[in-house]
Parts: structure tokens; sequence; C-alpha cells
């Protein structure tokens, strides 16, 4: 943690005195400006400046199985594992496509929109075809996109035993991978215990508050969460809805807050892929948006994260940063909109 610490506040310092931040890069995709209202609230333009993404990342989105016709994810979407002795395709319920489209739809491709980053994604089947799920499943599933491979997991359903998710989720981290998990939309809070592996994502609307849909519906808040992102209007692929004639659609729920935090650490490391979990982990913290009350709180957790001060940071911890004075850090764009 000093490491990435120590790195960051160079970067910042480098920036600082060059007074310059890297080119953002704005996509060619055409609903991008119209509808990706958070790309730039996440610094996605910045964090686009260091690297579209890596498909040598893997992405484990532990679901109801993707559609593989997505145009968006062509060529990025692994053979699918099962931790329920039945693969789904997604067709039965496009919930994973949703969610995995959320993150990685390709950007610059001059089609829909774009994801955080072009990274790969692996489904993996942990529920029946209406969504539900045992723990015992998803914890399998954990273990499973580890030893597959997968640098980033991605879990956006409740369960009832988050001990055996954490358990796993543990291990994961031996094996190099971060799992991160939707803290569920009840518009309550909870008395989750704060687990070590798990990473909680609460949402967030567009004002930066806490999302609330209706009095039964918005983002849980407690001692469990970790950070938080955008939940509402974000862009979905879906080639398989009939009333979505583009193919795109926008989506809310902490299911989507998710993925787009787990893009923050595959952001992460496409560019320095030899950073470990608690490395990245301490990056997306360090550097998140303080919304709530000063520090952690139960609300937003470390904040909502900051992609371009991610990936900043990220290049920073690389093993030869190019040119730091130049590139070292929409780090410095992090703190003005801590400040905001």
């Amino acid at each position: 943690m000093q490491r990435v610490m120590a790195a960051i506040a160079v970067a910042l310092l480098a920036v600082a005195t060059a007074g310059a931040d890297p080119a953002p890069v704005t996509p060619d995709d055409p609903l991008y400006g119209p509808h990706q209202w958070y790309g730039p609230v996440l610094g996605l333009p910045v964090a686009w400046g260091y690297s579209l993404g890596s498909a040598d990342v893997v992405v484990a989105v532990l679901d109801t199985g993707v559609m593989a016709e997505t145009p968006d994810l062509a060529g990025r979407l692994l053979d699918p594992l099962t931790a329920t002795g039945e693969t789904l395709d997604g067709h039965a319920n496009h919930h994973g496509t949703w969610v995995a489209t959320s993150l990685a739809i390709r950007m610059d491709d001059g089609i829909g929109g774009a994801g955080v980053g072009n990274v790969s994604i692996l489904p993996v089947t942990v529920t029946n075809d209406l969504g539900g799920n045992a723990s015992y499943d998803l914890a399998t599933g954990i273990r499973m996109a580890a030893d597959a491979g997968a640098r980033v997991i991605n879990i956006s359903h409740r369960t009832l035993k988050y001990g055996l998710l954490d358990e796993a989720a543990a291990y994961a981290r031996t094996k190099g991978a971060l799992t991160f998990i939707a803290a569920c939309q009840d518009n309550a809070r909870n008395d989750l215990t704060d687990y070590e592996s798990l990473i909680f994502v609460a949402g967030t609307d567009q004002t930066d508050g806490r999302w609330v849909h209706s009095p039964a519906l918005g983002s849980n808040w407690g001692p469990h969460i970790d950070l938080s992102a955008p939940a509402i209007d974000i862009l979905i692929a879906d080639p398989d809805n009939p009333s979505l004639p583009s193919g795109y659609g926008l989506a809310y729920g902490t299911s989507f807050a998710a993925p787009l935090a787990a893009g923050a650490a595959a952001m992460a490391w496409s560019i320095a892929p030899n950073l470990t979990p608690d490395e990245v982990r301490t990056l997306l913290e360090s550097t998140a948006v303080d919304l709530g009350d000063p520090g952690w709180d139960e609300v937003y957790g470390h904040g909502q994260i900051d992609i371009g001060a991610v990936a900043a940071g990220a290049y920073a911890l690389s093993p030869e940063p190019a040119t730091l004075g130049l590139l070292a850090l929409g780090a410095v764009g992090a703190l003005a909109r801590r400040r905001r």
C-alpha cells in the first residue's frame, strides 16, 4: 500500500509541475456522447489516453450467460464455464449480457457505445434461467474464474451466504484476481460484515448522490460498502430484445455499478499487468472521489471510482513509465473532482 500511495503522490507532483493532463480520447461510438453521461464523470476519456484496455486482461462475469452474437463483444468473448452443471447462453435471461456489455462493449469501433475498455470477457454460469442462485455455486464460480486466469471477477447478484463468497474471493486473490459484487438495491441499510476479500459497490446518480429509483428500489448502504459507481442510465447492448431495435438500451441498478468498478481494475491491469490485487485495490480506493462524509462512509465507501486517476496511478506504478512528467496523471483531475 505504501508503494501505491507514494507513486500516486509522485504522479500528482509531476502533473502539477507539468501543468497538463494527457490528451483525452473521445471515442467515435455514436451512442457515447448522447447517452453515456457517466463517461466523463468517471474520467474515461483520460483513462483512454493511457490505454483502450487489453484483451490479455480477462474479466469473468458470473451471471446468466452472455449472448455470443453481441456485435460489440466480437472477438473478445471466451468459451463459457459453468458452476451449476448447465451452461447458459444468455438468451433465457439477458442479465448477464447487460452486465458484460456495460463493462466491455468495444470502444472506438464506430458502433453502439463505449465500455470501460476492450478487455476479454469470460462468462461463468452461476444461476438458473430465472436468475436465481445458490451461494455455493457463486463461490465455485469465483474459484473457477480465478483458476482460468481471470484478473477481475464480477458478481451482480445478491445471495444468502456471503461468507462462502468471501472465502472464494480470498482464494482468487492468491491467484491474482479481485472480486467485485453489487451492493444490491432494496433502498435500505444492510448490516453485512465488512468482508475482507469481496469489494461491494454501491450506486450513485447523475448528481453524485446515492442512487434511488423509488421507495423500495435504490442502492443499499452499510458497513460493507467499499466503493461506489454510477447506477442509472447505463448503456447496455442486447441483440435479442425486440423492444430495443437498435440493439442498445439504458439500464439501472447496482448490477451495473459493480462492473464499472470492476472495469477500473481491468484498466489498471491493462496498463500495469504486474500489479498485485492488493495494489490495485489500494489504487482504486485511494483515487476514488470522496462524495460523502470525509473519508470512508457507509453510503459511498471510499468514494466513487475515478478511472482516469486509476489509469494514471497504474501508469506511475508500471516498471518503466516513459514520460511521467507529461503522462503521470489525471490524478490531479481526481483531486480536483474530489473537491467539487
